[in-house]
């Protein structure tokens, strides 16, 4: 976990937490993605985020034992404790998947159904010159309000971008990788394509 020592961590239980569970959902994100579209670069992601969350909840742990002042307060941390290890949990799970991607084990095709059969799916969205995505910041175009979908990962070209920031600009031949619902998927995939130049929150 060399790689990770530079990484400044949060300073507090609170905001620890809040980035070991915003990191989990970003892994299970990545593994579903991974699983998908059989991309062995989303699941070497998922692995290096596995070793981030592992860090993260080293330093929980020793932010707690300090904070605990007295045995209500050991108490109260002792439930966020319980949380960070569920958190852990679905960590590795995600880290599971990835390993059988980078394994190459072929996946019985009711997992791929029932990732794409739930609530919300992953999708691919390919950016074209004519679309009114192209040339604007994740930020201005706020497509998880303007679409229902959020912006997990990004192909450009023979690289990754995972989970990007708001400053992130779109361009023609980018590969959005999208959570949302199956219409949500579908709207944004049309304004990708140019079939739509005005986004409805718009």
């Amino acid at each position: 976990m060399e790689e990770w020592d530079e990484i400044e961590v949060p300073k507090n239980v609170k905001d620890i937490f809040v980035e070991m569970k915003n990191t989990a959902e970003l892994m299970v994100d990545l593994a579903y993605s991974s699983v998908l579209f059989k991309e062995d670069e989303i699941a070497e992601e998922v692995l290096e985020l596995e070793e981030y969350l592992d860090l993260l909840n080293y330093h929980l742990m020793v932010h707690a034992v300090l904070a605990a002042r007295n045995p209500k307060e050991a108490e109260q941390i002792t439930s966020i404790l319980h949380m960070a290890h569920a958190i852990d949990d679905m960590s590795n799970a995600a880290a599971d998947l990835a390993k059988m991607v980078l394994e190459g084990v072929e996946l019985h095709p009711v997992i791929t159904e029932a990732i794409l059969g739930s609530e919300e799916i992953i999708g691919k969205i390919y950016i074209s010159a004519d679309s009114l995505l192209v040339g604007k910041t994740l930020e201005e175009l706020d497509l998880a309000t303007n679409t229902g979908v959020w912006i997990i990962a990004v192909r450009r070209g023979k690289r990754w971008i995972f989970d990007p920031d708001g400053d992130f600009k779109v361009f023609p031949g980018d590969i959005l990788i999208g959570r949302g619902t199956r219409t949500s998927i579908e709207y944004l995939k049309e304004i990708a394509r140019g079939n739509i130049k005005v986004m409805s929150n718009e």
